[in-house]
């Protein structure tokens, strides 16, 4: 498809698929470690939600594009690719115009080392906050300090959002797995599931598929644990939807 077509695409699927602020779900999914899977986490979501027919934007804010590059190899209606452009400052007024444009679920894949403004910007815009963490003291230090500027953000000062973490490559039978999983146990906010440490995501992304994808991976328990963060990602979208405050 060249790039006049591409064009018309993106068109003809803001104008088919943009929803009103009131119905849009957006799922920041942010850490200020970099490697840690944001963009493994961002894009198996979408993945469950095309799965269950809805249309996603998976905003892709990282520098590297990985979102983008997996998206390019997938063959889908559901999921649009919304791109910042390489340079670009992430400006509140930007983004909401680009918020503008997606449908009913959104999902920002964000960079690395997020300043304070730039994180302030992405919390006004989202409702709900995915955190993937790895099983390494410098990782459990750096979401430490991650939460805490979450929380410290003037956006989330006057609403909290819905924060939860997931643990993402680890492997269950270390001692460093068990130090992982004290410090989630500390906080006082969700710890959704534990992502296996398996090749079966690498390859996925290799070949822009997810673990929800039927050929990719035939471990239940990978599945599951998408729908376990799918469940609550639904039950948080109906609060939000349905109860002062959330909003």
């Amino acid at each position: 498809m060249n790039s006049a077509q591409n064009g018309t695409t993106n068109r003809a699927y803001r104008s088919q698929s943009a929803t009103s602020p009131a119905r849009r779900t957006v799922i920041l999914v942010a850490n200020s470690k970099g490697g840690c899977g944001k963009t493994t986490v961002s894009t198996n979501l979408a993945c469950y939600y095309e799965a269950l027919g809805r249309h996603v934007t998976l905003m892709d804010l990282d520098p590297q594009q990985s979102s983008s590059q997996w998206l390019k190899l997938r063959k889908t209606d559901y999921i649009h690719s919304l791109a910042w452009p390489a340079g670009e400052p992430l400006s509140l007024g930007r983004l909401q115009q680009r918020l503008d444009q997606c449908g009913d679920v959104v999902i920002i894949d964000s960079p690395a080392g997020l300043d304070a403004h730039q994180l302030d910007h992405l919390m006004r815009l989202s409702q709900i906050v995915l955190v993937p963490v790895l099983p390494s003291p410098i990782d459990i230090r750096a979401t430490t300090r991650f939460l805490q500027n979450v929380m410290l953000t003037p956006s989330y000062r006057r609403r909290p959002r819905r924060l939860a973490v997931i643990a993402n490559r680890v492997r269950t039978r270390t001692r460093m797995y068990e130090a992982l999983r004290q410090f989630l146990a500390s906080l006082k906010i969700p710890y959704l599931v534990t992502l296996r440490d398996t090749q079966s995501y690498v390859q996925a992304m290799s070949h822009g598929e997810g673990i929800m994808d039927a050929a990719v991976s035939r471990h239940m328990d990978d599945k599951q644990h998408w729908r376990l963060i799918g469940e609550w990602l639904e039950v948080q979208r109906h609060l939000i939807q349905t109860m002062p405050g959330f909003r």
